[in-house]
């Protein structure tokens, strides 16, 4: 928990949060994956070919040296191109779309998956 300015109550950063993709061609499975940074999973363009729970956006699995610590959360990780530094060079060595997901006041955009 850390103090934030202007909040009168500590703030609690770093959760990682699991959540899975339904893999494409086979609804009774999934990649689980996890992040401290859920807000991006609207986002996400990279994971063979999964399908986003909320959107139906097919989302490629990427195999990338970078990525390979399977001591941390589940062993698999999303890729955020749009949003964070490491997966935007992810994205651009694997050709990845690059979506943004905040407007320019820092809030969700209204449809959470519109191509930068």
């Amino acid at each position: 928990m850390l103090k934030v300015p202007a909040y009168d109550t500590p703030i609690e950063f770093g959760v990682l949060t699991s959540f899975a993709y339904p893999l494409e061609g086979d609804l009774d499975d999934e990649i689980v994956v996890a992040t401290t940074r859920v807000e991006t999973m609207l986002c996400d363009t990279g994971i063979a070919y999964a399908i986003h729970p909320f959107n139906g956006r097919r989302l490629p699995i990427v195999c990338d040296g970078i990525l390979d610590d399977p001591q941390y959360g589940t062993g698999a990780v999303k890729i955020t191109p749009a949003h964070d530094p490491n997966d935007f060079d992810i994205g651009k060595r694997h050709n990845l779309e690059f979506i943004n997901i905040l407007t320019n006041e820092k809030l969700i955009n209204s449809n959470n998956c519109s191509p930068i």
